[in-house]
């Protein structure tokens, strides 16, 4: 579903292409070897793109080819370049809608058409570059072509999940920044080792194309171990309390839905998440005696159970992984009037993440069966937790979550049904799965709505 300011904004840019296109038609009437080769580049460097984090789109590698087309070809190749050739695998196969793949192929056709007119326009001429100096209008049509393609790219991200330009670089493009300062010096050597050797030795510009692909590869894959680190730990709670994984996993899950639901930032959501399901984390240290005791704690047991948050913030401390995640962990049990633990902490000193995780978490509990209790109804639990603002929650938090679950009954929609507690047999694979596609749907289902 494509927001209404996305749809014109995307239907401007087309519209800028087709006009850029349709003046630049006469490239098409006189294809030179050139510029197949270059088509050839193009189409190899944009197979190899890499998926950006957190699923929004992918980073092509194709640029420095357009910018070289653009330069010793000019503008009207530029641009033409920058369509067919510049299909990456996902969109080969169907994977993008055919919107996203019509916009993509009109932003780079602009990029193309606009860092040749740049170079021209400057007095640049492809005949005058060398590998022995600097050009002028070369580089600054690297610059706009760079510049170009990241504003026009962020700004599609930041229309489509109405979020700030300034936070959809953090988020989503960030990590791949330096690769951009990379691949920039890449387009200028093509361009001038055509001036002097012609258009085949530009296939061997390949190379360092997908020496940065590897790096960003590496990138990508550090992200990916850091959520499979948790998902190790959510194993071996699993194994220790199967309640308490499905509990966690539904914590997890509200928190995400919330924190989207207050327009947290994408990364702030993600964090959250995280939070969330590794909250009790630290009950695989809890003896299951304790654990899973149906009649009342005693004073020396309570004090037992109550340092899981201790624990769980000293276990991801040592496995370095969760970030800030550590410390809304070892505070998702204080209370916003100061007589919560383990630190006392008392109002805006809890971490608004943590204030969130700790309304979920009590809505959760509340509307779960316990051995020693039968679940809450949900208009029961918002009762309870209506009643306890003020005192164990931010009123804030709990006005967002009333909001929130005035039109979504978390417990029967995103909870209970759907595999959240579950048979030891059924591999925790298919429950992240599970856990990721419920969260996009209900997304994907806000952005319809909003």
């Amino acid at each position: 579903m494509y927001p209404q300011k996305l749809k014109i904004y995307m239907g401007i840019i087309g519209l800028a292409s087709v006009i850029v296109l349709w003046q630049s038609r006469l490239f098409l009437t006189h294809m030179t070897l050139a510029a197949l080769v270059f088509a050839g580049a193009a189409l190899l460097s944009s197979l190899v793109a890499i998926e950006m984090m957190r699923g929004q789109g992918a980073v092509s590698l194709v640029l420095p080819v357009i910018l070289a087309v653009s330069v010793v070809l000019g503008p009207a190749a530029g641009a033409w370049m920058g369509t067919i050739p510049t299909m990456n695998q996902r969109e080969l196969t169907g994977k993008v809608k055919w919107p996203s793949v019509l916009f993509n192929r009109a932003q780079f056709a602009l990029v193309g058409w606009a860092a040749g007119e740049t170079f021209s326009l400057l007095g640049g001429h492809s005949g005058n570059l060398s590998l022995g100096g600097l050009s002028g209008p070369l580089i600054a049509a690297a610059v706009v072509a760079f510049v170009l393609n990241f504003g026009l790219s962020v700004i599609f991200v930041a229309l489509r999940q109405e979020r700030s330009l300034n936070e959809i670089t953090r988020v989503y493009y960030k990590w791949m920044l330096p690769s951009f300062f990379v691949m920039l010096p890449v387009g200028y050597l093509m361009a001038s080792v055509y001036g002097v050797s012609g258009p085949w030795p530009e296939l061997i510009f390949l190379l360092p194309l997908i020496a940065v692909r590897t790096w960003m590869v590496l990138v990508k894959r550090v992200h990916d171990m850091y959520n499979h680190t948790i998902r190790v730990l959510l194993v071996g709670l699993d194994a220790k309390d199967p309640y308490t994984f499905g509990h966690s996993m539904r914590v997890g899950h509200y928190g995400a839905i919330l924190a989207r639901h207050m327009k947290l930032a994408e990364d702030v959501v993600e964090q959250v998440r995280h939070a969330g399901m590794l909250h009790d984390i630290g009950k695989m240290a809890i003896p299951d005696n304790i654990l899973n005791k149906r009649s009342r704690l005693s004073i020396g047991e309570t004090f037992t159970i109550q340092r899981h948050p201790v624990l769980g913030s000293s276990m991801l401390t040592q496995v370095q992984i969760a970030g800030c995640a550590r410390d809304w962990v070892l505070h998702h049990h204080e209370r916003w009037d100061g007589t919560g633990y383990p630190d006392g902490l008392g109002g805006e000193e809890i971490p608004l993440e943590t204030r969130i995780v700790s309304v979920v978490d009590a809505y959760d509990a509340m509307t779960s069966d316990r051995p020693y209790r039968r679940a809450m109804s949900h208009e029961a639990a918002l009762a309870e937790i209506a009643e306890e603002a003020g005192t164990q929650f931010d009123p804030l938090v709990v006005e967002q979550f009333l909001a929130l679950c005035s039109a979504v009954n978390l417990a029967a929609e995103e909870g209970a049904g759907h595999g959240w507690d579950r048979t030891p047999n059924i591999p925790i694979e298919e429950i992240q799965a599970e856990y990721e596609r419920e969260l996009q749907e209900y997304l994907e289902r806000q952005n319809m709505t909003e």
